[in-house]
């Protein structure tokens, strides 16, 4: 009965061992693939912007962040598959076995998970065709932001209030894109209907010739004309091509210019108002 229980005792501290052993390999795993998550992602930036920062290649720093978004998206998954199965197979599971999960696993996707490959194709288009990149202020299903990252299967958009918006690829459909090339200042100016009209337009044409010194500006404003004839005043719009992300700070710029202009020529910005009559029967 001894030798029973002695060799019991021998055969349970044997096998706890061999468990302990399992699960600290198996964190082992777990530790080395973050490890090379993090590692590959840094690796994977460096290499970007560097050559984004090299004149001989002809890669900008968006269209870097957009292929760095896309590539790091890409390596995590491949890592996280390498050590789910490396673990599976130090807790028992077979090769051989693992290979029919996979074929078994490739079919379930196939006809359950059609959604997320439509994501997954929708994003690799996106950026071999470049319809938008990290950085960019795009407005998608409704919402207006800035691009934030771009996975395998989703879009991130961050808009003006700071809230981020997730969006599957394969559901993107109309993509605005405010970033392509260049953007418009628009700026509208009401004035009175006293005003004489063409005096305001040659004063506005004017000052516009006066903002060379602008920053982002990448043209002269131009002075369309009226636009609008309003209840209380005249309408004026003026549009300037500038530098994509910096036509509202140029927007700004010219109000501010238009403004001191107008008070120094002594012409008036109305404000809404309404003439009651009051009659007696």
């Amino acid at each position: 009965m001894e030798e029973f229980l002695k060799l019991f005792s021998e055969k349970n501290i044997e096998g706890l061992l061999e468990l302990g052993y399992k699960i600290f390999y198996c964190l082992i795993v777990l530790v080395v693939c973050l490890f090379l998550v993090q590692l590959s992602r840094k690796v994977v930036k460096r290499f970007l912007m560097k050559q984004a920062q090299n004149s001989k290649v002809p890669v900008d720093e968006r269209k870097a962040n957009t292929v760095y978004s896309i590539v790091s998206s890409v390596i995590k998954y491949l890592l996280y598959f390498i050590a789910i199965c490396t673990i599976l197979v130090q807790l028992g599971v077979e090769k051989s076995s693992l290979i029919a999960i996979a074929g078994a696993g490739s079919v379930a996707i196939g006809l359950g998970a059609q959604n997320v490959i439509q994501d997954t194709l929708d994003g690799f288009f996106i950026l071999f065709e470049d319809h938008f990149g990290v950085g960019d202020i795009v407005t998608i299903q409704g919402q207006t932001g800035t691009v934030e990252a771009i996975t395998m299967r989703t879009t991130k958009i961050r808009d003006f209030n700071g809230a981020v918006h997730i969006i599957p690829n394969g559901s993107i459909g109309v993509i605005t894109n405010y970033c392509k090339e260049y953007m418009n200042a628009i700026v509208e100016i009401d004035v009175g209907y006293e005003e004489n009209i063409e005096e305001v337009l040659a004063v506005l044409k004017n000052e516009m010739e006066q903002t060379e010194n602008v920053s982002g500006l990448l043209q002269t404003p131009e002075v369309l004309g009226v636009v609008g004839l309003n209840e209380s005043a005249v309408r004026i719009r003026i549009v300037g091509k500038c530098q994509v992300k910096k036509n509202w700070a140029v927007e700004r710029e010219l109000r501010v210019r238009i403004k001191q202009r107008f008070d120094q020529e002594q012409i008036s910005i109305p404000f809404p108002q309404r003439t009651v009559h009051i009659t007696k029967e």
